[in-house]
């Protein structure tokens, strides 16, 4: 027991030593220019259930989108493309499964920001499809699309690896359909901060 709680304590030491060692010039930390592929991850901080992180759930409206791939066409610009797909069987007797679909397509203008922050602006449309239903309420189906201006930033933690956050402010229209019913359209503008944890990385 012992040796593997040394071992243990020389391995922190260890990966600490390594760390203290990461440099923070724009060289090591290196900024996406043109040509460069991103791929980022969002999860929702799970405090209820047994992990730390959830993935994106179905949620009222159109979804959340989990997935975003971006591609630099210069050192300043990026197309940004995200995507969402959701399935969600209970099992339980008479409850239809729930599904969500949803995708998005903006453009970015980044700025100079620092050696390790990235911070950028850009526009997005997204539309979305969702399909609800348990076992005392009918089957409820959900479209909708919209269009928000957003702003943000990356933070790069590690070289080619970094966290970030984004505020928005956008307009989403959703029509909800009961089933067996007629359909109400909901207009919504307003500012947005989505409480997720981003993740993301550099090919």
């Amino acid at each position: 027991m012992k040796k593997v709680l040394l071992s243990a304590v020389a391995l922190l030491a260890f990966g600490f030593a390594n760390a203290q060692e990461i440099k923070t010039d724009a060289g090591t930390f290196t900024k996406p220019t043109s040509g460069t592929y991103i791929m980022e991850a969002t999860m929702t901080p799970n405090v209820t259930g047994g992990g730390i992180f959830s993935l994106p759930t179905l949620n009222s409206d159109l979804g959340m989108l989990g997935v975003k791939v971006r591609k630099f066409s210069s050192d300043t610009k990026a197309l940004r493309m995200g995507a969402n797909l959701s399935i969600l069987n209970s099992g339980e007797d008479n409850v239809d499964t729930e599904f969500s679909v949803g995708a998005s397509l903006g453009i970015e203008h980044h700025f100079k920001g620092a050696e390790r922050l990235s911070t950028y602006w850009g526009y997005e449309g997204n539309l979305g499809y969702v399909s609800t239903g348990t076992a005392d309420v009918d089957k409820v189906t959900k479209f909708g699309f919209g269009a928000n201006a957003f702003t943000g930033f990356d933070y790069y933690i590690m070289p080619k690896i970094y966290l970030g956050a984004e505020v928005s402010y956008g307009l989403a229209i959703t029509n909800t359909t009961p089933d067996g019913g007629d359909g109400v359209t909901k207009i919504q503008l307003a500012p947005s901060i989505t409480p997720t944890f981003r993740i993301g990385w550099q090919f």
